[in-house]
């Protein structure tokens, strides 16, 4: 019988999502969360890895955090995105063989890692963040691309140690789907720093600003929807906070909308500000997977005007902390006024909302839970 010494260090290799780099979660504004995350695992199991598509070392990008404890492998050669997902289990062979444990950020290019367990013989845990076969087949992908997607989907799930996703319609759809067992599957959702996103004075709330955050595209954000409804409102303020393929759309439409301004990306330190002086949220997407601005929004004490859509209704919940709307400008424009009339309506969201982000979705919590199944895992 083996006996597991605990006081040693135990490493966990995180394995980028296909094309995304430490300069991607820089530009997208979240390296600082997510290398924060990480370095308190590292903290609390020993070390962590990443194995990244950056082409240049990160450690020279401007703005990125501290990366600590946290140790870097990129694609240093410069191979196409598609050739290092395959190549780099044997490129990075010898500074990864000590891994105890190897995570995936998402499925796409979740191969690697797979790859990478069978190279090393260690457990691998399969994250979700969203479902991407079903985000593909909503965005309209080709019968053969579907195929494929469900196909890469299901072999990464079935060979995993286990399967990690933000909410109980994952587990279900997943389960069924690739006819893989519920027990192999633990909900972990995204977090929040709720040290940072908290709920500004009562004082220095803005009497009747609203916020949209997320990318500028029709097809799943919608954030016409949250224009045209503030449109209906004139004694709302809309701040539209992002960047996306319709940038340049949206700058022309809101020239016309006197009480809408385009902001554009921020840095997330701003949006936490932001969120602890708005009123509401406006979300009106036609589907999410656990998106972490609800979660922030709420952490701030910001009630979120939410459309019944999957990964939405489950965790807004209509006048308990937040409003649940249909996707018309006249529901989302009726919403938009209970928060600016009725005082104790928006007092009663607010701190229902930020008791939700603490108890369910604080950064401590989920990282305990993260924890136990990665210890969990290298103890077999």
């Amino acid at each position: 019988m083996s006996v597991i010494d605990e006081n040693r260090t135990r490493t966990l290799v995180l394995v980028f999502t296909q094309g995304v780099g430490l300069r991607t979660w820089s530009d997208a504004g979240f390296a600082s969360r997510e290398i924060d995350y990480y370095r308190d695992i590292a903290k609390e199991l020993g070390a962590v890895t990443f194995l990244t598509y950056d082409k240049s070392d990160p450690h020279h990008i401007a703005d990125l955090p501290n990366l600590g404890p946290i140790e870097v492998q990129f694609n240093s050669i410069s191979l196409d995105r598609r050739i290092f997902s395959l190549l780099a289990p044997l490129l990075k062979f010898r500074p990864l063989k000590d891994a105890d444990v190897i995570k995936t950020t998402q499925h796409r290019g979740a191969w690697t890692a797979l790859l990478l367990k069978w190279l090393l013989r260690k457990p691998m845990l399969a994250r979700c963040g969203y479902i991407w076969s079903l985000f593909e087949k909503r965005a309209g992908a080709s019968r053969s691309r579907s195929g494929i997607i469900k196909f890469l989907e299901g072999f990464v799930l079935r060979h995993a140690d286990a399967i990690s996703v933000p909410d109980e319609f994952a587990v279900n759809y997943l389960s069924e789907l690739h006819g893989i067992s519920k027990k192999k599957f633990t909900v972990i959702p995204n977090f929040v720093d709720t040290d940072l996103f908290v709920p500004g004075d009562l004082s220095s709330r803005s009497k009747n600003q609203f916020l949209f955050i997320g990318r500028l595209e029709s097809d799943q954000k919608r954030p016409g929807l949250a224009v045209k409804g503030a449109a209906l409102v004139p004694d709302a303020h809309l701040d539209i906070i992002g960047d996306g393929p319709e940038f340049a759309k949206f700058t022309s439409i809101i020239d016309s909308v006197d009480n809408v301004q385009l902001l554009g990306r921020l840095p997330h330190t701003k949006v936490s500000e932001l969120m602890g002086e708005a009123v509401g949220l406006v979300i009106p997407s036609r589907y999410e997977g656990n998106p972490k601005v609800v979660i922030e929004a709420m952490s701030a004490g910001l009630p979120v005007i939410a459309t019944r859509a999957q990964g939405l209704s489950n965790i807004v919940k209509h006048r308990v902390n937040g409003l649940i709307v249909e996707p018309n400008a006249e529901s989302i424009a009726d919403a938009m006024r209970s928060l600016l009339n009725d005082t104790d309506l928006w007092l009663n969201l607010s701190q229902n909302a930020r008791k939700t982000a603490v108890d369910e979705y604080s950064r401590t919590s989920v990282l305990s839970r993260e924890l136990t199944l990665l210890n969990q895992l290298i103890d077999g």
